[in-house]
């Protein structure tokens, strides 16, 4: 709960996070932000965002995430179509 998240998954994610921007600064390499359409995106803009009030650790879901206001996107679908946004926006992302 210190980095803002809870649950298992996402103190391990904020983790995994924290040592890839450590690796990319010791090695003089620009930061990876991953869009607000991925779960670490939509987190991290959550943990982030001062607008936010009555903070509280939060674990992922959909709330977070940027909305899908498509109406020819059933309900039923909804959930696919976070799930095809999110793996659409990460081919532009090369960690090195």
């Amino acid at each position: 709960q210190m980095t803002g998240v809870e649950g298992y998954v996402e103190s391990a994610a904020s983790g995994l996070m924290a040592g890839i921007h450590t690796a990319r600064r010791l090695l003089g390499l620009a930061e990876v932000e991953f869009p607000p359409v991925t779960a670490h995106g939509a987190l991290c803009r959550y943990i982030s965002n001062p607008s936010v009030l009555n903070f509280q650790p939060m674990n992922v879901n959909f709330g977070i995430f940027p909305a899908i206001d498509d109406p020819a996107v059933p309900k039923k679908e909804k959930k696919a179509a976070y799930a095809s946004r999110a793996l659409s926006a990460l081919p532009s992302y090369e960690v090195r």
